[in-house]
């Protein structure tokens, strides 16, 4: 008898070690490391009547519950374990799923009654196990002495993937452990039939040794439980055929014999591992209480006298001994194997899981209020830190930088575009230079962060100026210009502050509202309830600032509504600078008429004394004409040029003229010409400012003014060097006659123009408008910064803390449901809670068993 053979003494170091296999797995699965990791095992499935129950009868030894139709619905694990000690059996019941199906956070398994040292008391005690995990909703100690008349139901579950545990020990058992599954239906509801499948398909998977029942009664091909095992193992190398009731064969049956003997001998559907034949006890025979060393005798001697078995090549596939020597040899391999694999998956899982549950916040164990308040606490310095610009946290004051300096290039972008030119044809490509603000921030670009042109496209020119002030006209006497109208042109370059200003406040609370919505969710984003609750409460806070933001904007640009200003040095120069620069652009322009137009000459006649740009007369009959006084440096009156012959009606008091007036009428003429090449409109304006006490009271002779005309008209125009050079004896000509001026007053020099008026109020503007930006540029980020920014900063600690109500009563226990975690991290954290327990103790058993 093979359950004698020296491999299965319980004394053979073979025996010893197969033993140490099963009781090894048998407690990794006792603590659910089924869950975890891929456990070796043997699972029975079969169809309905497949002769499942007698197999797992006749490898178990003990009876199993018998009922028409299905019996088994929960899954039934035997765990075999030879022993010198008398046959006894524990029944437990694994808690390891919920009735919805879904795993528990920790598994149980659950002693179910005593010890049990009767075989003929099993079968009632499995069926009441079946019960309680059937209605899991009642004590299962409440079902240990039900009777067999109360177990016939209903159940609250049909079916349950909770596991019936049946450890047997004893001197005939060899070490063997495996799971019998409910048999696989076909004519029931589809929700049971699928759970059954889904069941079978979930352990036969993996790591596992598949017995398939297959009743003779039926062709092979016609067995359900033959399908879903080719599913899972489609080359048949986890998958053992079991042929069951050899003996429903009838006598004539001989080709349907010879059929099932290929295939048990490998002729037709090979698996690696083959097929057993076993023959179990039928009704009768069980009837009348055979014994399970009865029941292999009568199956041996079965196989022994009956054709076609008793001819078989391969008598070690026939008898149930051979079945169970052989299956357990390979679960013992298998074990063996896998041992080293299950070590390192156990060391990757565990790394795993430490490494998640330190990324998840620990659960909160100090008093609700406290923690609260330390959460707030943090979290408001982490907004103080974002406003003030933290090394660590500096992003908000970087964008709201650059949100100033949008908004400083719109607020320059309205400045007045007046241009120095009469008409639209006047205006020069260099145009600007006159539309720029000319001050430290010159060289700025106008063009805003948006990447549109900031700088408006319609321009105001003199005439449109000349139109403005005559509208402007009321009952002003004759040359006043209204204050009006220059209080309008300085408002209308302010029409956009408002819009401006509101755009970029708008700006800064977008950044902060997000910058505090991403700290929200960052310090609070674990607590669910908290976190909305403060999300509310936080933009109600930022609402309230926002509205006083914006009443003090309002507040500033009322400020700048009416002009003022106590900078009376920088609005003269800035005015001045202006004025010059329209007045260099214009180059004292008295005529409409365009300059293309005219001679350089005349330009030169237009702008000298009168007297200069006199043509020659004929000498008079009358007595000689007197000298008349020079006025402001020029001569008012008109002498005829003196006839270069010798005659003897000479007067005398041309032969009294001195070398010094001759040599002064020479400096001169020398500085007209270089004046005039300068700036041909200077000269006129020169002669207003001579001092008296240096103006020669000799007229300058017509005919040498006729010759610096005509040597002016025979010169070229002058390149810069020789404009630079000419620049520089020009000075030394002025400082020598007495005037001592520089480069810049040259430009001065220009006599009074067409629209000397416009260009005084064009300049007047601009230069307000240069005091006014400069104003509004720092006055407005500056209410948004201490108003808005810090304003919120600094009053939101102590108004969170009020509205959570900290520290009054009631404070706690709001804080506590405060506190309530989102429950997919609570439910993360106590499966990964439970699962590092399990891993712990799967590696301990491990390591206690030896493995290296």
């Amino acid at each position: 008898m093979i359950m004698g053979d020296q491999h299965l003494s319980a004394d053979s170091a073979y025996a010893s070690r197969r033993r140490q296999h099963m009781a090894l797995i048998n407690q990794l699965r006792a603590i659910g490391a089924q869950a975890d990791l891929d456990l070796p095992r043997i699972v029975v499935i079969g169809n309905q009547s497949a002769g499942k129950s007698s197999l797992v009868e006749a490898i178990s030894g003990i009876s199993v519950p018998r009922d028409a139709g299905t019996c088994t619905r929960c899954p039934m694990e035997c765990r075999l374990s030879q022993s010198s000690e008398e046959w006894q059996c524990q029944v437990s019941i694994r808690w390891e799923f919920k009735d919805d199906g879904s795993r528990q956070d920790e598994v149980r398994e659950v002693p179910f009654g005593p010890i049990i040292t009767y075989k003929s008391d099993v079968e009632l005690v499995l069926r009441r196990a079946q019960a309680a995990v059937l209605n899991p909703r009642r004590t299962a100690s409440k079902w240990l002495n039900t009777t067999i008349n109360d177990l016939k139901g209903p159940w609250k579950l049909k079916f349950s993937k909770n596991t019936v545990c049946v450890d047997l020990r004893g001197p005939e058992l060899t070490e063997l452990a495996f799971v019998d599954l409910p048999g696989i239906i076909q004519n029931a509801e589809a929700e049971t039939v699928n759970f059954v499948e889904e069941l079978v398909h979930s352990h036969i998977r993996g790591n596992c040794l598949i017995l398939v029942t297959l009743p003779m009664s039926d062709d092979i091909e016609n067995q359900k439980a033959a399908r879903l095992a080719q599913q899972e193992d489609p080359t048949g190398l986890r998958t053992i055929g079991v042929l069951t009731k050899p003996d429903t064969l009838p006598s004539g049956a001989s080709k349907s014999r010879d059929l099932w003997l290929d295939v048990i001998e490998g002729r037709r559907f090979p698996l690696k591992h083959g097929y057993y034949c076993t023959r179990q006890p039928d009704d009768d025979e069980r009837a009348n209480g055979i014994s399970t060393a009865d029941a292999r005798k009568a199956e041996h001697e079965f196989f022994r006298t009956n054709h076609p078995w008793c001819q078989s090549s391969h008598p070690n596939r026939f008898g149930t001994l051979n079945l169970i020597h052989n299956v357990s040899k390979h679960l013992s391999r298998i074990i063996d194997e896998s041992l080293p694999t299950l070590r390192s998956e156990v060391e990757t899982q565990l790394a795993l899981c430490n490494a998640r549950l330190t990324q998840l916040p620990l659960p909160v164990t100090t008093e609700p209020a406290s923690y609260v308040l330390s959460l707030i606490t943090s979290f408001c310095q982490d907004i103080r830190l974002s406003v003030r610009g933290d090394p660590d946290r500096s992003e908000l004051v970087q964008a709201n930088r650059l949100i100033y300096t949008t908004y400083k290039c719109d607020i320059r972008a309205s400045a007045p575009q007046f241009l120095p030119f009469v008409d639209k044809s006047e205006i020069t490509p260099d145009v600007a230079q006159y539309l720029g603000l000319d001050d430290e921030d010159g060289n700025e670009t106008l063009t805003d962060n948006r990447g549109q042109d900031a700088r408006p496209t319609r321009y105001v020119l003199l005439k449109d100026v000349k139109k403005h002030i005559e509208r402007s006209l009321t009952r002003e006497l004759p040359n006043n210009v209204p204050y009006a109208a220059k209080v309008s042109l300085m408002k209308a370059s302010r029409k956009t502050w408002q819009s401006d200003s509101l755009q970029c406040f708008e700006d800064i609370h977008k950044i902060l509202r997000r910058t505090v919505s991403g700290l929200v969710d960052d310090r609070f984003g674990r607590y669910e309830n908290l976190r909305d609750y403060l999300r509310k409460l936080i933009h109600e806070f930022l609402e309230v600032k926002r509205e006083e933001t914006l009443r003090q904007i309002e507040i500033i640009l009322q400020w700048e509504s009416s002009p003022y200003t106590q900078n009376s040095h920088y609005y003269q120069v800035t005015k001045e600078k202006y004025l010059t620069k329209y007045k260099a652009a214009r180059g004292g322009q008295t005529s409409l008429e365009p300059p293309a137009k005219r001679q350089r000459v005349d330009k030169a006649e237009a702008f000298l004394p009168a007297e200069v740009v006199q043509k020659p007369q004929p000498k008079p009959a009358a007595p000689p004409p007197k000298r008349a006084p020079a006025v402001e440096g020029s001569s008012s009156g008109s002498n005829s040029e003196e006839d270069d012959s010798d005659s003897d009606d000479d007067d005398d008091d041309d032969d009294d003229d001195d070398d010094d007036d001759d040599d002064k009428e020479k400096l001169e003429e020398k500085l007209m010409l270089l004046i005039m090449k300068l700036n041909p409109t200077a000269l006129k304006a020169l002669n207003t400012h001579v001092p008296k006490t240096q103006v020669s009271t000799q007229p300058v002779s017509t005919s040498r003014r006729v010759d610096v005309i005509n040597k002016f008209k025979k010169r070229p125009l002058v390149d810069d060097e020789e404009h630079k050079n000419m620049e520089r004896q020009a000075l030394s000509a002025l400082a020598a006659l007495g005037y001592h001026v520089t480069p810049a007053d040259l430009s001065k020099l220009v006599p009074p123009d067409l629209y000397e008026r416009e260009m005084d109020i064009m300049a007047e503007v601009r230069a307000y408008f240069h005091i006014a930006y400069k104003r509004v540029i720092d006055n407005i980020p500056m209410a948004i910064d201490n108003t808005f920014l810090f304003g919120f900063a600094e009053s939101l600690q102590p108004f969170l803390i009020e509205k959570l109500g900290l520290g009054t009563a009631g404070g706690t226990t709001r804080c506590a449901t405060y506190l309530a975690e989102d429950v997919d991290i609570v439910t993360e954290r106590e499966e990964l809670t439970n699962k590092k327990r399990r891993l712990d103790a799967i590696q301990a058993e491990i390591y206690n068993f030896g493995v290296v």
